[in-house]
């Protein structure tokens, strides 16, 4: 008799364990931040501060059960496409934060860039003057940072392209809610 309950307090006991352990321990983020949202990104290299693109749009789409992973899919017909997988995402009084925290080096010889860890890619559309046509290029791509209101109505997500590592040409781009601001 004595044996049965110590079986049935030991299976008690591990029943509860299994389900705390699928229970997130961290503030998931909610079902209503998964969608995709239109806005305006704000383009600068070291050659042009200020180059806007209209209608560009970002997807979000959550990777795992606890609501702290999620892949983000930006496409814009000025500065491409690129998904960004395994972003981590935080939820706090007022927003969701975005990381993926990456850094870059250059080579001493530039010949290329090198990161802190493996990173995604922007499928980029480069126009040649010259030529009169555009071609696609992958470029490496990271998050510098990003938040969504918690209403979901303000955004601000940056990312750096790197282009050219020779002569350390970089493309910064904030993907913003609203559209472009007019001139005042």
């Amino acid at each position: 008799m004595a044996l049965a309950m110590f079986l049935v307090a030991g299976l008690v006991v591990s029943c509860s364990k299994s389900e705390k352990e699928e229970q997130p321990t961290d503030d998931p983020v909610t079902a209503a931040l998964p969608g995709t949202y239109s806005g305006w990104t704000l383009g600068s290299n070291a050659y042009a501060p200020y180059i806007p693109s209209e209608g560009d749009k970002l997807t979000i789409e959550l990777t795992n059960a606890a609501g702290t992973l999620c892949n983000l899919t930006y496409v814009s017909d000025t500065w491409g496409t690129a998904v960004l997988k395994d972003v981590s995402v935080v939820k706090n009084d007022t927003a969701y934060l975005f990381s993926k925290p990456i850094t870059a080096t250059i080579r001493q010889d530039h010949s290329a860039w090198d990161f802190s860890a493996p990173v995604d890619s922007v499928a980029m559309p480069n126009r040649n003057p010259q030529g009169g046509g555009v071609t696609i290029k992958n470029y490496p791509i990271v998050l510098t940072k990003g938040y969504m209101s918690t209403a979901l109505d303000k955004w601000q997500v940056d990312f750096t392209a790197y282009l050219v590592p020779r002569s350390e040409h970089t493309m910064s781009m904030s993907f913003r809610n609203g559209s472009i601001p007019t001139a005042n």
